[in-house]
């Protein structure tokens, strides 16, 4: 997807660049337009209470949800219901799991702030508004969604904290198999291991919101670049 706003967003953004640390700290712009915040406000709710229908009603008649063309009303509420009977017969016990997924998927992004663009649309998390600098892969750009965060020498519960990591912008180095913990590096390429439940990728799941005929709808809800 084409960012064409994110740079005059990162002038606005707390983000800081030192010798040790790349942060981004949380922005949530959303009370700049009361008419947002209570739209918002309205669909956090109607996520918690699973009502399929009030989503779909909040989001725009074409809304997006790949880059493959997957788009609209029904599809939108496909992925909110994960129907069993649309997977291969040996596959079906994955449904649930991955309806438990996309629900968390979309109320994370709703709850993870975010800021207005220069058209005036709505871009949530906050983290999409961060523009990697040069040779910064964006597949590879992780943000710890945290304060005091351990950075560990070892890729288990007691490993030897290196550091404590505030809101850092870090770069994905490896999955570690068996076990919760993502190889990173900090900008000053000291790596270390952190617990996954710490780290949000920049290519995750995001959301774009824009008002249409004076209402505001969710118009993109997708993953990848």
């Amino acid at each position: 997807m084409i960012r064409t706003f994110l740079t005059l967003l990162l002038l606005a953004l707390p983000v800081s660049l030192a010798a040790q640390a790349l942060t981004l700290p949380p922005v949530d712009e959303a009370a700049q337009d009361e008419s947002f915040a209570a739209y918002r406000e309205r669909l956090i709710d109607a996520v918690v209470r699973r009502d399929i229908d009030a989503i779909v009603g909040m989001a725009a008649e074409d809304i997006r949800l790949s880059f493959g063309g997957v788009s609209g009303h029904e599809a939108l509420r496909e992925y909110l219901t994960v129907d069993p009977q649309t997977f291969p017969e040996g596959q079906r016990h994955e449904a649930p799991a991955l309806r438990q997924r996309n629900w968390a998927d979309l109320e994370t992004v709703l709850r993870m702030g975010g800021v207005f663009d220069s058209e005036g649309r709505f871009v949530a998390p906050y983290t999409w508004a961060f523009q990697p600098p040069d040779g910064m892969d964006p597949f590879e750009v992780m943000f710890v969604t945290g304060t005091g965060v351990a950075m560990r020498d070892r890729p288990i519960r007691y490993g030897k904290v290196t550091a404590w990591l505030d809101h850092d912008v870090v770069r994905h180095l490896d999955w570690v198999s068996g076990t919760p913990y993502v190889q990173v590096a900090r900008a000053d390429d000291t790596r270390g291991f952190v617990h996954r439940d710490y780290l949000r990728a920049l290519v995750d799941y995001r959301a774009y919101f824009e008002k249409r005929e004076g209402e505001w709808k969710m118009i993109t809800f997708i993953a990848g670049d």
